[in-house]
């Protein structure tokens, strides 16, 4: 189990049961309490928990400037509804693709279900996400020069501009912290918005994966309008009026089902 998926695992398990002890951890996980301790100790450095001896909470959100800004604590948010629409997002891509996709952790859950797929090249700023892809020899991974922001694993600003010039991709799959339809796909973080922005571009499909709780929510700074969304997938906690007024709109609609979320199936 690599750093990260054992860190996303610590969190689920702190996110269920509130705090944790480190014997705990180590008999759930397989790992040695060496292993643990470093782990709690990166995540408290981080952010994402509280270290106390002998064991680990939840960090208070107040603790964070901007929880929605720690990587680590999104990953473990609306998991199922991630899946779900991960899987549904893979079916949107083919063999030997060149895909975008952005540093959300809502992305970052579609990489298990296009595992199977051959000759993808995928040009990421996402830190974690290239992480995950490397695990897979079938994969080209691509990333893209820039600022690493602290705490979020995404690479930011354009010093990547002249890489590309160079490159464009069949889909751009990317997510935001809001969608309407007045203000599109919005985010917070200026550097990059303008990053997404570009990637937009780059790309003949635009895909958004929002989960359903993002809809009818804009946050500081629209970066994709909804008239350049080509396909918008989400969960089934969206509205029924809101599916009307979406199709109606002349985006594509996907709504994603929770029941089987198994990569292998």
């Amino acid at each position: 189990m690599i750093n990260l998926e054992r860190r996303k695992k610590i969190l689920e398990l702190l996110e269920k049961e509130g705090q944790v002890t480190t014997g705990e951890l180590e008999s759930k996980l397989g790992v040695t309490g060496a292993t643990i301790r470093s782990d709690l100790r990166e995540m408290d450095r981080d952010g994402a928990i509280v270290r106390y001896h002998g064991g680990a909470a939840l960090a208070d959100p107040g603790r964070l400037s901007s929880p929605n800004e720690n990587y680590m604590r999104r990953s473990v948010m609306h998991v199922a509804e991630k899946m779900a629409i991960g899987r549904a997002a893979a079916k949107l891509v083919s063999d030997g693709e060149t895909i975008f996709i952005d540093a959300s952790s809502t992305t970052f859950y579609m990489i298990p279900f296009i595992n199977h797929l051959e000759n993808l090249t995928i040009v990421t700023n996402g830190i974690h996400t290239a992480m995950e892809i490397q695990r897979y020899s079938n994969f080209k991974t691509v990333m893209v020069g820039g600022v690493l922001r602290s705490h979020s694993g995404a690479i930011e600003g354009l010093l990547c501009e002249d890489m590309l010039r160079k490159i464009s991709g069949d889909s751009y799959f990317v997510s935001g912290n809001g969608f309407s339809l007045a203000a599109g796909l919005t985010g917070n973080n200026f550097y990059e918005l303008e990053l997404k922005r570009r990637f937009a571009e780059k790309c003949r499909r635009r895909i958004a994966l929002l989960d359903s709780s993002k809809l009818c929510n804009d946050s500081t700074s629209s970066f994709i309008p909804s008239e350049q969304v080509d396909v918008l997938i989400t969960d089934s906690g969206i509205a029924p009026e809101q599916i009307h007024k979406i199709r109606e709109a002349g985006i594509e609609l996907i709504v994603a089902q929770m029941d089987d979320q198994n990569p292998n199936s």
